[in-house]
């Protein structure tokens, strides 16, 4: 028999699963109360870490993740990811999937574990507390970090590192009109 913490943990997941797949959500306008459907983690804040290592999860942030989420490395491993639980464990599960394809894979997997923090949550004012040894080998001595939404996931960097790759951008996609009618004609880029 389920205690009632195990009950609780499980509805806590179910409900954080059905607002990032949108599940519950109803067209805007469709009903007194309802939550229009969540169209990813889109956005960029720039906020600081504070002493004690606390950054500010954005509000529009807050609700699709949950009371409880997660914090690990992003897909390519060179900043910080927050995911709710749901979508931690698809990432997990991808992982889990290469390993069974690639016994190389397993180092990824295994990086991956050694910093995924799964019952992370914020405080009274949206601080998240950010793991010590994930913040210090992504984030470095950074006073302030960019906080992006990845459709999928939140990502948190070093807001120096964020302003380079805007350049970066800037330099690589002259003209991304002209990339995206090749990528539509079936060209490479």
């Amino acid at each position: 028999m389920a205690s009632r913490e195990d009950e609780q943990k499980n509805a806590r997941m179910s409900d954080a699963k059905a607002s990032v797949s949108g599940a519950m959500a109803s067209p805007p306008g469709s009903g007194a109360g309802e939550r229009p459907p969540f169209l990813g983690f889109v956005g960029s804040f720039t906020h600081g870490i504070d002493a004690k290592g606390r950054m500010i999860i954005p509000a529009p942030f807050r609700e699709p993740l949950g009371d409880r989420f997660a914090v690990c490395p992003t897909p390519d491993f060179k900043a910080i990811a927050i995911y709710s639980l749901p979508g931690w464990i698809e990432r997990r599960d991808e992982l889990v999937g290469l390993v069974k394809i690639n016994a190389k894979a397993q180092r990824l997997l295994d990086q991956f574990s050694k910093y995924s923090y799964t019952e992370c949550e914020t405080d009274a004012q949206g601080r998240l507390l950010l793991p010590q040894k994930l913040r210090a080998w992504r984030l470095g001595d950074a006073s302030q970090v960019d906080v992006n939404g990845a459709f999928s996931h939140i990502r948190v960097l070093p807001a120096e590192t964020g302003r380079q790759q805007d350049l970066s951008f800037d330099e690589e996609f002259e003209d991304p009109l002209a990339l995206i009618a090749e990528i539509q004609r079936g060209g490479q880029f």
